[in-house]
């Protein structure tokens, strides 16, 4: 069984921010934690880039879910605590 946990300032249940990184040398996707010192300008400015179709079947199948600029609120409320 799963504890599920609500974030008191998004107010979903599960999941975490991540960024994804696909490597332009041989196509490897891996997904990172974001640190506290990261830059959340940085990464707010992630969710506009594209990601091809195969990337996200890749993502999908290993349970990840990409956010888009429609999510843009999800993102600034998990990097500022509000949307």
């Amino acid at each position: 069984m799963k504890n599920i946990v609500e974030n008191p300032f998004t107010g979903r249940t599960s999941g975490e921010l991540m960024i994804v990184h696909r490597c332009l040398g041989c196509g490897a996707l891996s997904v990172n934690r974001i640190a506290g010192d990261d830059d959340p300008y940085a990464i707010l400015s992630l969710i506009d880039e594209q990601c091809s179709d195969d990337n996200k079947h890749q993502l999908v199948c290993r349970g990840i879910t990409l956010l888009t600029k429609k999510d843009e609120h999800i993102v600034r409320a998990c990097l500022f605590g509000w949307s």
